[in-house]
């Protein structure tokens, strides 16, 4: 029956999703057999050492697949089930083995594949052979194979060539041929203009296998890294695939040093920057390039009749846009705040508030609506304008930390999962004391475009503070990418500067920031002492003298004995030892720093270059021994 199955979605080209849902002896059972029976089955796990580990599932991005086993029965991964059954090839198969414990966002795959021939959800008592009946009961049209190339993938070639100045944007859901589109353009290009070289870059090289293999050679990979560390400006005509799982920092840098010709992209929201990538880079380049988009809306991989996408579509809110059409100058008044939780909100509402979050934010993916469902320490503020949702803000619950792994959480031996901002504090500026408040985190905030600049992100921010101090929380507090938009946005609220990273986000292009507002009188104070210990980092990062008093030097000794006798990294102490080098200086202490070592601003790979040493550890290590030598000779 099943090869009976098999070959009916192969000639009708649609792909089939099993869900199976039962104990972890029965799940596992399973798992042995699709292994043993299946031939070249790709097997994802959390759990076992036969699979490739979970968190390298976009390393399957830009192939093709017959059969996979994703085996969530540690925990669902949303953005690897989207990615991952996007490479399935028409008349494929996906096993997927569910969590033995019950959640909403478990509850919300199951239910929702009830909608769609062909996804279907195996239980203990399942009949397979009746499944299996049920699935050829409904219509398997054979499907003839689509002409190759395509009419639109002949059309976009054909204008790709006859414009060879033009940034070609090709940005389409999974499935529709881009890169094999490109690697054709890519031979077109050089019987049209032979000895003018095309190089292409990716996230990874197999994540443009499906370029290279129809370009054939006419196109050479290089690694994006490379291209900006090792190649001259215009020396390559380039080509970007799977463009929305490269930073989008670095894609600007690319199109600002080369000549890139296309560039192509899914923006279905679980590739790393997903719809933020069409929002920012798009209007970016556009401004700065003669630019042409291309659409390919036609499924290459499946047939047309395929259940799989518009059951993840709807499943993991993948197409929801945001109503705006009710636009107008508000009054406060006509603004009502409310805060819920997300299993609560109807199907429409939790579809505004993800489409909202997708919209607003590059790092938003389907991981998202899994953890607000599933996760009791995410709660939402909701705005809304005549019973529409137009902000939001998604706060977290952090703190307090365990007693006995607070030591450790401030020497950096440990890092718990989530509990960003007491974490943060504790290691990067040595407060270990906020690790037994409780916190609330702003996750994200978001305002449909067409209402800001109302100050409906300001009314979000103070119901927040309001709730948050009727609920005995000592602070509230973000962390986020330090765009000088959203800085200056956090910087006009009763949110404090705390601490602004040095280190690029490789996400975001900017360094990580983090602000705090404290709600109780003495995490009030603690929060004003390190934000003025932040302004004075600032100065003195502009070359500008600073002014020292008495608990800027208790933090600054805090946090070069954090890197004297933890693993606070060099460059997130040199302020402090400037600090206390003031106060008390290393020359009267009798030991001496390499050259101007305090006061360069390079990061630890050319410290490390600059001032001769073997390696960054060998430099720590002897840095870190001398402080400790000065911090004892200076108490």
């Amino acid at each position: 029956m099943l090869k009976k199955y098999l070959k009916a979605i192969k000639t009708a080209q649609v792909r089939a999703v099993f869900l199976f849902d039962g104990p972890t002896h029965w799940l596992q059972a399973h798992r042995r057999a699709a292994l043993s029976h299946i031939k070249d089955i790709v097997h994802i796990s959390d759990k076992h050492d036969d699979a490739s580990a979970m968190h390298r599932y976009r390393d399957y991005l830009g192939n093709t697949h017959h059969f996979l086993l994703i085996d969530f029965t540690t925990t669902i991964h949303a953005d690897a089930l989207a990615a991952l059954i996007g490479t399935l090839s028409g008349g494929g198969v996906a096993f997927v083995l569910l969590p033995p414990q019950d959640s909403p966002f478990r509850q919300r795959l199951i239910n929702t594949s009830h909608k769609f021939h062909h996804v279907s959800v195996m239980h203990p008592n399942t009949s397979f052979r009746q499944l299996l009946t049920e699935q050829l009961s409904h219509s398997l049209e054979p499907t003839p194979p689509l002409a190759f190339p395509t009419r639109e993938q002949q059309l976009i070639v054909q204008q790709m060539v006859d414009l060879p100045g033009t940034c070609h944007l090709l940005m389409a859901d999974r499935g529709r041929g881009k890169s094999t589109t490109l690697g054709l353009a890519a031979q077109a290009w050089i019987r049209s203009y032979r000895g003018r070289e095309l190089v292409v870059t990716g996230p990874k090289p197999n994540s443009v296998a499906t370029l290279l293999k129809h370009a054939a050679d006419s196109v050479r990979f290089v690694a994006w890294d490379r291209l900006l560390s090792e190649y001259p400006n215009q020396s390559v005509r380039l080509i970007i695939d799977e463009a929305a799982a490269i930073p989008i920092h670095i894609l600007k840098q690319l199109s600002e040093r080369f000549t890139v010709w296309a560039i192509a992209t899914t923006v279905e929201g679980y590739e790393g920057c997903g719809r933020g990538f069409a929002v920012r880079f798009v209007d970016w380049l556009q401004v700065r390039k003669m630019c042409k988009q291309h659409q390919l809306s036609t499924p290459v991989r499946w047939a047309p009749a395929d259940t799989c996408e518009p059951w993840l579509n709807e499943a993991l809110l993948l197409r929801n846009q945001p109503s705006s059409e009710f636009i107008k100058v508000l009054t406060s008044s006509q603004v009502e705040i409310e805060a819920i939780n997300a299993r609560q909100l109807t199907e429409h509402q939790l579809s505004e508030v993800i489409s909202l979050l997708l919209e607003a934010h590059y790092q938003s993916s389907p991981n998202d609506l899994k953890l607000l469902l599933d996760d009791a320490q995410q709660h939402l503020l909701v705005a809304r304008v005549q019973g529409h949702i137009v902000g939001v803000v998604w706060y977290s619950e952090e703190g307090p930390l365990p007693a006995k792994l607070q030591l450790d959480i401030q020497t950096g031996r440990r890092r718990l999962h989530g509990n960003i901002l007491p974490q943060a504090v504790a290691f990067y500026l040595q407060q270990g004391e906020c690790l037994d408040w409780r916190w609330w985190r702003v996750t994200r905030i978001a305002v449909v475009k067409a209402y800001r600049r109302q100050r409906i992100g300001r009314q979000l921010l103070d119901k927040l503070q309001d709730m948050a101090q009727q609920a005995g929380i000592d602070a509230l507090g973000s962390s986020f990418g330090a765009s000088p938009k959203v800085l200056d946005f956090w910087r006009s609220s009763p949110f404090e500067l705390i601490r602004l990273g040095r280190k690029l986000n490789m996400a975001s292009g900017y360094p990580n920031a983090l602000v705090a507002t404290g709600l109780t009188p003495a995490a009030a104070l603690f929060i004003a002492q390190l934000h003025a210990f932040s302004n004075a980092e600032l100065e003195w990062r502009q070359g500008r003298p600073v002014t020292i008093n008495s608990s800027i030097y208790r933090i600054a000794r805090d946090i070069l004995t954090g890197f004297a006798f933890g693993n606070l990294p060099f460059t997130e102490a040199q302020f402090s030892w400037s600090v206390c080098d003031i106060k008390y200086s290393m020359k009267a202490a009798g030991l001496t720093l390499p050259g101007q070592i305090l006061k360069a601003h390079e990061d630890l790979a050319k410290l490390t270059q600059k001032y001769g040493y073997s390696s960054q550890q060998t430099m720590q290590n002897q840095l870190r021994s001398l402080a400790r030598e000065y911090l004892e000779l200076s108490r």
